[in-house]
């Protein structure tokens, strides 16, 4: 495991030295487009871990009513909570859900577009480097959102991007651990990893999985796609996995264009509207509940009030 994990830690680390202008680009792109800012409300929320780690983390909901609602907790990319994660919050809240970013690093860790390309990578050599710690803070997220006033405690949906989504792969890969209660399924963009080889999966797991991967994203070559998806299949695991032509690494970040794109990590309009539109269906499917905002899926016509339209 040790030799995976270091091996995934520097194609990460590769990736990210060719992304040195990314945090700057973050911070200064305009992320308020797709949503309604009167309509969402989003608030910190403080909590802590089993360790008593302090950490905080945002909740975006619709605040035209207090229903309670299905919840889509997301785990934050390798700089952690930025302007990127509480978009991705509002445009969730817009379609009628409550969004959760969940706090990996604790608040005594400086997060997003003010940390350097080299502290991110140090970052997540940590946290992959100890699943246990990394599955802790996860948890602690998704049982955080579980306990907020307008979510339907039996209705969760985990999404990670990058770092984030090799961390819920193996939050997936822990059931039945208590951590996965009311968990029905996770979504990874662009995952940094395959599930840590650390986490035996248990079979009969019902924790359905999807991946969105760029086809040229060298994080998760192909050879190990396979395997990861033949050990899914013999478990029982209700999976799937899309992969995109011609995308690299991080092809939903909307900044990652221009001076700001390189030959492994870039922005692909294809394939991040096509993404999320998979996600928008994945929750209808998973949660059988239908928002009024989300409800276009169930119809035949292409969707034009998307964030994207």
């Amino acid at each position: 495991m040790l030799s995976q994990v270091n091996v995934c830690f520097f194609l990460l680390t590769a990736f990210l030295l060719g992304r040195a202008a990314a945090s700057p680009a973050e911070a200064s792109f305009n992320f308020t487009y797709g949503y309604n800012p009167a309509a969402v409300t989003v608030n910190t929320v403080n909590y802590t871990d089993e360790s008593g780690t302090v950490l905080m983390g945002y909740l975006a909901y619709d605040n035209t009513t207090m229903v309670q609602r299905p919840a889509v907790v997301i785990i934050p990319d390798y700089d952690g909570i930025g302007p990127y994660e509480l978009w991705r919050a509002s445009l969730l809240a817009q379609l009628g859900y409550a969004a959760f970013v969940a706090d990996i690093y604790g608040v005594a860790q400086v997060q997003g577009p003010a940390l350097t390309s080299a502290q991110s990578s140090k970052l997540d050599q940590m946290y992959l480097m100890d699943p246990e710690l990394l599955l802790s803070r996860v948890g602690a997220g998704v049982a955080e959102a579980q306990m907020q006033a307008v979510v339907k405690t039996n209705a969760t949906v985990v999404i990670g991007y990058c770092f984030g989504a090799a961390a819920i792969l193996d939050l997936a890969a822990s059931w039945p651990n208590p951590i996965t209660n009311n968990v029905l399924g996770v979504m990874a963009f662009h995952a940094a990893s395959p599930p840590s080889a650390e986490i035996n999966m248990t079979m009969g797991n019902p924790i359905r999985i999807s991946v969105q991967q760029g086809f040229n994203d060298p994080s998760i070559p192909q050879a190990e796609a396979l395997m990861t998806q033949e050990m899914w299949e013999s478990m029982g695991v209700k999976w799937e996995w899309t992969w995109y032509s011609q995308t690299v690494h991080a092809y939903t970040e909307p900044d990652l264009v221009g001076p700001n794109a390189g030959s492994t990590m870039a922005y692909s309009a294809t394939a991040d509207q096509r993404s999320w539109q998979a996600l928008r269906f994945y929750l209808l499917d998973l949660f059988s509940y239908v928002t009024p905002q989300n409800q276009y899926a169930n119809t035949t016509m292409f969707d034009t009030t998307s964030s994207f339209a």
